[in-house]
C-alpha cells in the first residue's frame, strides 16, 4: 500500500491556486487545504480535496505567471 503523496505542511496547487495541506482523513476528499494567500479574493480559504486533484508546487526558481498586478 502506498502512502500519501503530500505531507501536512506541504504547499500544493489545486485549480491554479496555492494551498497548504492542513490535515487528512480517510475517504474521498480527505485532504484539508488552507489557502496560502488571499490574492484570489473570494476564493474559499479552507477546502477539502481529493489527493488526485493536487499537484506539487514547482521549485520557486521556476517562473510562473500567477501574480496579477493592480491596475
Amino acid at each position: 500500500m502506498e502512502g500519501p503523496r503530500f505531507m501536512i505542511g506541504e504547499e500544493v496547487i489545486r485549480d491554479g491556486r496555492t494551498y497548504v495541506v492542513a490535515g487528512r482523513q480517510a475517504g474521498p476528499y480527505g485532504v484539508r487545504l488552507l489557502a496560502a494567500s488571499d490574492r484570489h479574493g473570494g476564493a474559499k480559504r479552507i477546502v477539502w480535496a481529493d489527493e488526485r486533484e493536487l499537484s506539487p508546487v514547482e521549485p520557486y526558481l521556476t517562473p510562473r505567471d500567477d501574480t496579477a498586478l493592480p491596475r
